[in-house]
Parts: C-alpha cells; sequence; structure tokens
C-alpha cells in the first residue's frame, strides 16, 4: 500500500514539473490572447465576422459571436514573437487598433474602423458626410448623404453686360467714284459695238468711169 502512494506521489509531482520544465526548455511556451468587442461605424458587426490577426508573417483567425472576438496566438517553435506589433483586420478593412504580443498575455484590446455613427440628442439622423452621385439617398450606418448631381444644377442665369465696342473698320470707296467708273466702262463698251456695227455695213459701188 505504501509502494502505491508513493507512486502516486511521483505521479502528481511529474505532472507538476513537466510543464514547468517543458517552458524552461523553450518546449512549450504559453500563447498569448486577444479579446474585445468589434464595431464597425459605431455600430456591432454581425456574428461570424471574420477577425484576422498578422504577427511578422503569420495570420491568426477567428470570428465573432455576440460582437466580440477572441483569438489565442501561440508562437511556432523556435520562434520568438515576445515585444512584437499584432495588427487586426475586420473583414478585409484594417482595424484602427494594434496589439503587442507577450507571452502568456490575455490582453482586451476593443477593434473599431470607420467614423462612428452618433445620434444627436432629440433623434434625427446624424450626417458624417455628403457626397455627390447619380442618385439622392443616405446611408444610416455610415451617415453619409448623396446628392443627385443633377438636382443641384442651378437655372440659366441673366445676359451679361455689352461688351466693349471694338476697333473702326477702314472707310468704304465713295459712291460717286464707282458710279463715274462704272459709266466709263459702259462707254467703252458702247464705242466697241458701234465699231463693230460700222465694219459690217456693206458699202455703195463706186460710179462707173466716162
Amino acid at each position: 500500500m505504501t509502494k502505491v502512494r508513493l507512486l502516486a506521489l511521483l505521479a502528481v509531482v511529474a505532472l507538476v514539473l513537466f510543464p514547468a520544465i517543458a517552458f524552461a526548455q523553450g518546449g512549450l511556451q504559453p500563447p498569448c490572447a486577444f479579446h474585445g468587442t468589434v464595431q464597425v461605424n459605431g455600430q456591432n458587426v454581425a456574428d461570424g465576422t471574420v477577425i484576422t490577426a498578422t504577427i511578422g508573417n503569420d495570420t491568426y483567425t477567428a470570428t465573432t459571436g455576440n460582437s466580440t472576438y477572441r483569438i489565442v496566438i501561440a508562437q511556432p517553435q523556435g520562434e520568438s514573437y515576445d515585444g512584437m506589433t499584432v495588427t487586426f483586420m475586420i473583414g478585409s478593412a484594417t482595424a484602427s487598433q494594434t496589439g503587442t504580443w507577450s507571452m502568456g498575455g490575455d490582453v482586451a484590446l476593443n477593434l473599431t474602423k470607420g467614423v462612428p455613427v452618433i445620434t444627436p440628442t432629440g433623434g434625427g439622423a446624424y450626417i458624417t458626410g455628403v457626397q455627390l452621385g447619380n442618385s439622392t439617398s443616405y446611408d444610416s450606418t455610415t451617415g453619409i448623404i448623396t446628392i443627385d448631381q443633377s438636382a443641384i444644377t442651378g437655372a440659366t442665369g441673366p445676359t451679361g453686360a455689352t461688351g466693349a465696342t471694338g476697333p473702326q473698320g477702314p472707310a468704304g470707296k465713295n459712291a460717286s467714284s464707282v458710279i463715274g467708273i462704272v459709266a466709263i466702262v459702259l462707254a467703252v463698251i458702247a464705242i466697241l459695238v458701234a465699231v463693230v456695227v460700222m465694219m459690217r455695213k456693206p458699202q455703195a459701188p463706186a460710179p462707173p468711169k466716162a
């Protein structure tokens, strides 16, 4: 009976000391856990949203439940994460917060991205921004108003004032001189016609000689 108790005691001691010996030798090292809430634009994310933690070249993932997450990061055998920065992604967007890995740590880190949508006192919509688009709408999640660009085209303005008078052009020819030139041309044409007619008129026969 004494031997059985002794063996049992040795087994208990071995179970207690083995993890400590393993940790001391670098074989097994306690991980670091990160946990907290997850919000996008101040709103809780849907259950099942993928949270990705990246440290060095390694990534670890978890999904949300009740808009919370928990990721346990255990450094691989032979590597050290101690003091390294951990970045997080909420879905496909990078979270605003980062963490620092520490052996055996249990870090509370709430993750957010985007601009919080705040409802002012007394109710009503909170506007975080305005943009132009093809239609007018309001996104209650982001607080952004989209305005139809064609709807904000103003009416045609009044006609502007008459511009300054341009430089005066060169003076035209005197009308009397033009009439004189035309008269001379007509006279020359009349003379030429008369000459042609006279040349075509038959001459009278010469009288007979005595």
